[in-house]
């Protein structure tokens, strides 16, 4: 029987990227990838990389020129918003993008073509991988010698291994086999239908010379493009070649069957052709193209009770869990999970078994975290997605918190720090709260907009620079932390954005924009603000009003300051000085002047 280190099942791109990791790692380890299908030649979803894959792929895989010669570059996510009746065509779109290439790399994935070359690539680096081996058993032998039984050529064959690690996708190869319960996720009921068209001319090929200019020529056909609607959205990804992924993914509870909706989500081919014929954008797009082929889920989320054991044993990609592929997360779950079965495996031959089981225990709990977030960020977002003027704040918010959350940690490798971890794991309960109380604000005033006829009021025309809304974050993403300026950062984002939730709700002007409120909006106090509504903004503004009184005693303490008071519609009075005298003058002067000032709001930052 042939022994090894580590047998990966599945070489899609989890298991094809882990196997390269590991072999650069440590070149000494033996690797055996057990790979069902006989070719590699299956169409996959899951094109779209974002930062922190991106990153693990330059940064720790050594893929940076490959990426460029044989994949696409990304130019971003890019958003456009529809008129009620699906009707507008693209250039009158109201738009959330860019109008330059991102300052950190992104790629877009010809996923059979990278998971070929990843075959060469790790065969080159000294891993075994089998194709066409089918894995029909595995047992786990908690004292490190578990045994995988695969079939092959229409052989039986047997090997031995130290770790198992599975990444055969939504097979779920080891839990089925460990009677690991998968959890169907109930808190988001998504669904998806997709395929490949071949001769698509692409929103570059859109003459309109004033809608080009906008994003300044830059090519919005490398973007993820996102056709967002009520319910759902449509995604419209370039492939090398003459190739686009275009899907639809769907909130069941809102446009599914049952739902009552005038159009109900795509399950079939002819379904998924009428569907996205449906909406003139899209429809003008796919002129004169042909679908090869078509592939759907019905359920989308889902979610295990763990990931890495100390038996030696992990799992990583879909065969763990699957939350939504808005904002394409899928392989930045690959990339954490990849990081943290290397730096386990490395600690575990490495013969330090406390820094192993430490390992195991810090790297699960937060891996159930980044599903739990991530799901949550999701939960309520289906919508709002059909309203560029709420979506806007949403993706500046979550656009925000992403890259300081997130891709600045992957980057300075805080992620594999189990010191790192637990102080983040600290923060658990918080983290989770604020995105449900800010999910259940966005949901409560899409509801409150549809009441007034605004839900579409800023779809068409309009053009948000995403970007712009995180460039105080160019120069400060890398290896080293900042943890002041990045908790200065939630708080400002939290601030800005909840602050223009508040003026919309409660049609209070130019709110939004004053420094006075936003400071008093730090992510503690929006936790609190439980309700939008006009009781909860008065109790705001008093203290507001309370802070600014101390300050002008302090200004001026000759004056016989009172109070300060902040009425509706921004109107500032004082008491305390006569009214009519300089000193009233002078104090009343500075309070309008520290009313208003401005928060520098992210929410009003050049767009």
């Amino acid at each position: 029987m042939r022994t090894f280190d580590i047998v990966i099942i599945g070489s899609g791109i989890a298991g094809g990227l882990l196997a390269r990791q590991l072999r650069l790692a440590c070149p000494d380890l033996g690797v055996l990838v057990l790979e069902a299908a006989e070719a590699m030649e299956d169409y996959k979803v899951g094109e779209s990389t974002v930062e922190v894959a991106a990153n693990y792929m330059v940064r720790r895989l050594n893929l940076g020129t490959y990426l460029y010669q044989h994949q696409l570059p990304k130019n971003g996510l890019r958003f456009f918003f529809d008129s009620p009746g699906k009707d507008l065509p693209l250039p009158r779109m109201s738009e959330i993008g860019s109008d330059h290439m991102p300052f950190h790399p992104s790629f877009q994935l010809e996923r059979a073509r990278l998971e070929r070359d990843l075959v060469a690539m790790n065969r080159a680096a000294g891993a075994e991988v089998e194709l066409g081996a089918k894995v029909v058993d595995v047992a786990i032998d908690g004292r490190g010698r578990h045994k995988v039984v695969y079939e092959q050529g229409g052989e039986r064959r047997e090997v031995a291994c130290r770790w198992v690690c599975d990444a055969s996708g939504r097979r779920h190869v080891l839990w089925r086999k460990l009677g690991v319960k998968v959890h169907k996720e109930t808190r988001l009921n998504t669904a998806a239908a997709w395929g490949r068209y071949r001769g698509v001319a692409g929103l570059d090929a859109v003459a309109d010379p004033a809608w080009r200019s906008r994003a300044r020529y830059t090519s919005r056909h490398l973007s993820t493009n996102h056709f967002m609607y009520d319910g759902y959205w449509i995604w419209f990804i370039p492939l090398a070649g003459d190739l686009m992924s275009v899907g639809v993914v769907f909130d069941k509870d809102r446009v599914g069957e049952g739902s009552g909706a005038a159009l109900t989500g795509p399950r079939t081919r002819a379904d998924f052709e009428r569907f996205l014929g449906a909406h003139r954008a899209a429809r003008e797009l796919l002129e004169g193209a042909e679908l090869e082929d078509f592939q759907s889920y019905a359920h989308l989320p889902y979610h295990a009770d763990r990931y890495f054991s100390t038996d030696r044993y992990a799992v990583t990609g879909e065969a763990g869990a699957f939350t939504d592929p808005f904002y394409s997360p899928g392989s930045d779950f690959i990339a954490t999970a990849n990081e943290f079965i290397t730096q386990m495996i490395l600690s575990d031959v490495a013969g330090d078994r406390a820094a192993f089981e430490e390992k195991v225990a810090a790297y699960d709990a937060y891996y159930r975290f980044k599903y739990d977030s991530t799901l949550r960020l999701y939960e309520r977002m289906y919508p709002v997605f059909g309203s560029f003027e709420l979506y806007r704040l949403k993706y500046l918010l979550d656009f925000n918190n992403y890259y300081n959350l997130v891709v600045w940690p992957f980057m300075a490798d805080r992620v594999t720090d189990v010191g790192w971890i637990r102080e983040e794991l600290r923060f658990t309960d918080l983290v989770l709260r604020a995105l449900s109380t800010m999910g259940e604000h966005f949901a409560s005033l899409a509801t409150d907009l549809r009441a007034r006829g605004e839900y579409f009021a800023q779809n068409e025309g309009r053009f948000a620079n995403g970007l712009n809304g995180v460039a105080q974050l160019e120069t400060r993403l890398g290896p080293a932390i900042d943890e002041r300026f990045r908790r200065e950062q939630v708080d400002r984002a939290y601030g800005s954005v909840f602050a223009a939730l508040v003026e919309r709700r409660l049609g209070e002007q130019g709110l939004s924009d004053r420094a006075r409120v936003v400071s008093e909006l730090k992510l503690p106090q929006v936790l609190v603000f439980r309700d939008i509504t006009p009781e909860r903004l008065s109790r705001l503004l008093q203290r507001v009003a309370e802070r600014m009184t101390r300050e002008l005693r302090d200004e001026f303490p000759d004056a016989g300051i009172e109070r300060v008071e902040l009425g509706a519609g921004g109107e500032v009075s004082v008491t305390g000085p006569g009214a009519g005298t300089a000193a009233h003058a002078a104090v009343l002067s500075r309070a309008r002047a520290l009313w208003d000032a401005s928060a520098g709001s992210l929410a009003h930052v050049a767009l």
